[in-house]
């Protein structure tokens, strides 16, 4: 792919970001992406040929961004440190908090509640990481609960529950930081 395709496809997915977090993935249309991205139509369905592959192209580009933001995170983790991932992707978790990156997930999830076979498409990529943070060093189910945790103060965020700043997220954050340190906590 040409750097001005790439470029063309990232503003497209952009505009398709920014538009589901305003108006929701009911109303958005190809039409109204292409006039988002200020391109053609026939400029957008050149990258995406309906509305299912574009969400998959965002599916894609959160995925892409979620790698990225986990391997900034790791590269501050000392290298043979059990618990390592695990770490690096809680702090991921709020880092998309404090970023208010979690609020602005609110149209991609509805996209994958009213399109779930779409997830079934990338549930490898998705899945990935948290298989791998099962053989992070630490016990899997301690490491799974720490996950499940972090996505948990995430979710409460993504759902309106608590606000980014809460010192709910910053309190929960710093315990499951603390319990990652610690070999085995008992079941």
């Amino acid at each position: 792919m040409t750097i001005k395709a790439d470029h063309s496809k990232t503003k497209i997915l952009t505009a398709a970001m920014a538009l589901l977090e305003r108006c929701g993935a009911r109303t958005l249309t190809l039409d109204k992406v292409a006039h988002e991205a200020g391109v053609s139509k026939g400029g957008l369905t050149h990258h995406f040929k309906s509305k299912p592959d574009l969400f998959l192209g965002l599916i894609d580009m959160v995925i892409a961004t979620m790698n990225d933001q986990l391997a900034e995170q790791l590269a501050l983790e000392p290298k043979d440190a059990p618990g390592r991932l695990t770490r690096a992707y809680m702090n991921c978790n709020l880092t998309t908090i404090r970023n208010g990156e979690a609020q602005s997930m609110r149209g991609l999830i509805e996209m994958v509640l009213a399109m779930p076979d779409l997830v079934a498409k990338r549930r490898h990529g998705l899945l990935e990481v948290h298989g791998a943070i099962e053989q992070d060093g630490l016990d899997p189910v301690q490491a799974c609960a720490l996950a499940a945790a972090s996505d948990g103060c995430w979710m409460n965020v993504l759902l309106g529950l608590w606000e980014p700043q809460d010192p709910r997220v910053e309190s929960v954050h710093a315990y499951l930081m603390v319990l990652s340190r610690k070999a085995k906590v008992a079941r």
